[in-house]
């Protein structure tokens, strides 16, 4: 996982010259781990992903049992009704702590699933930023990667200029890197 010590790595690698500049296999086992660390973070937002559908799922199968609790309730106001005449007084009782219960369970089964929600929302957040931020490291590096090759290239075209003028004899002066 890409952390603050890997990204100060990542900004201060140097990697050893070879004849013709950097070596090819530095290069490429730098690249290689800096995309390994890219696909973590690519594998770690999409595991997120799959958790956030996973959790508005069990928000859906939530509000259906609120709906079933819903309906619960209802048939007992509808049996209340028919039974009134036999026993009013425990009927309203059942009903009355049928209500509670309902309410109890919709109001935690809401309270549940908006945790659930902010929970899910703000690790969205925060996986976004720190996508933002690895971008943002990568378009850095890649800029210091052009600048570097720039100067590689410039200091080869100075170079190739004093073989040439050493060929032509003395009295050119050059400073060679």
């Amino acid at each position: 996982m890409i952390d603050h010590t890997r990204l100060s790595e990542l900004r201060t690698h140097e990697f050893s010259k070879s004849l013709r500049g950097y070596s090819p296999q530095d290069v490429d086992e730098f690249l290689h781990k800096l995309f390994d660390d890219v696909g973590e973070v690519i594998e770690k937002v999409a595991t997120l992903s799959l958790r956030v559908r996973e959790l508005e799922e069990e928000k859906d199968s939530l509000r259906k049992r609120e709906e079933s609790l819903g309906a619960t309730l209802l048939a007992a106001q509808t049996a209340a009704e028919e039974w009134r005449s036999v026993a009013r007084r425990e009927a309203d009782q059942i009903l009355r702590e049928a209500r509670s219960e309902a309410e109890d369970r919709v109001r935690k089964a809401h309270e549940e699933a908006e945790g659930i929600l902010r929970d899910a929302r703000e690790r969205a957040g925060t996986y976004e930023e720190a996508r933002g931020r690895l971008r943002q490291d990568l378009s850095l590096t890649l800029s210091r990667m052009r600048g570097e090759f720039d100067a590689l290239y410039e200091a080869m075209d100075r170079w190739e200029k004093g073989v040439s003028d050493i060929g032509k004899g003395p009295g050119v002066e050059e400073d060679f890197p």
